[in-house]
């Protein structure tokens, strides 16, 4: 059986991610999806959790790969699965603030794990997969064969936002990250962005989380030509 590396992307931080119901959806589907491909490998499979420091509670530490691998762990611990599990190991990836750095900064940690080709599965929230599959090609170039896996696992209000709005959401974003690739300077500034939302979110608080990413991307679409 060819060896296959995952990438699990995150998306934020809650405030207890073991009582979070939108993750233990995503990353539950993840396990049983993992599970079965990796049933009957007798290999190590690499599996990264792609996500920086998100939190918006202070101190502003945690990371979205830290915090998935923490639910992760509690699925693999069960006897039930431990045969299968062992073999896995789980890496954070906790530099990356957006879907591009994702790629980029997993990307690099693949490279690490002399991981240099092959088969790599991305899981991804469902609505972005159009935009996940173009961005990920572009970055991880011909060496791996990629297949992008959407859990459609969120139930915020802004999953049922109207399909044309997310869909000049994901193009805007799409535009915005082959900028980024142009050049280091362009990614920094890419990154430098993408601190900019997060301390916009910050301010505005947990309770108004959901409306301030709706306003954010309000504005992006209105105030930023490409």
């Amino acid at each position: 059986m060819n060896r296959v590396s995952f990438l699990i992307f995150g998306y934020g931080v809650p405030k207890n991610i073991l009582e979070e119901p939108n993750y233990d959806r995503y990353l539950h589907t993840i396990f049983n999806t993992i599970y079965t491909e990796t049933y009957a490998s007798t290999q190590t499979s690499l599996i990264v959790f792609c996500g920086g420091k998100t939190d918006c509670m202070p101190p502003y530490t945690r990371t979205e790969a830290g915090e998935m691998i923490r639910l992760f762990k509690t699925y693999c611990a069960r006897p039930a699965v431990r045969s299968v599990t062992k073999k896995w190991s789980l890496v954070p990836e906790a530099t990356s603030l957006s879907t591009l750095e994702n790629f980029v900064y997993g990307k690099e940690v693949l490279e690490r794990r002399t991981v240099t080709g092959g088969n790599i599965v991305v899981f991804c929230e469902a609505t972005r997969k159009k935009r996940v599959e173009r961005t990920g090609k572009r970055v991880l170039g011909k060496k791996y064969t990629l297949r992008v896996i959407p859990v459609d696992f969120d139930s915020s209000p802004n999953r049922y936002l109207d399909p044309t709005f997310l869909e000049n959401k994901e193009q805007k974003v799409w535009k915005e990250e082959m900028k980024a690739l142009q050049s280091n300077d362009a990614l920094r500034a890419h990154h430098r962005k993408q601190q900019e939302k997060l301390a916009y979110l910050r301010a505005q608080g947990s309770k108004r989380h959901a409306a301030a990413v709706k306003t954010w991307w309000e504005n992006i679409l209105k105030e930023r030509s490409v």
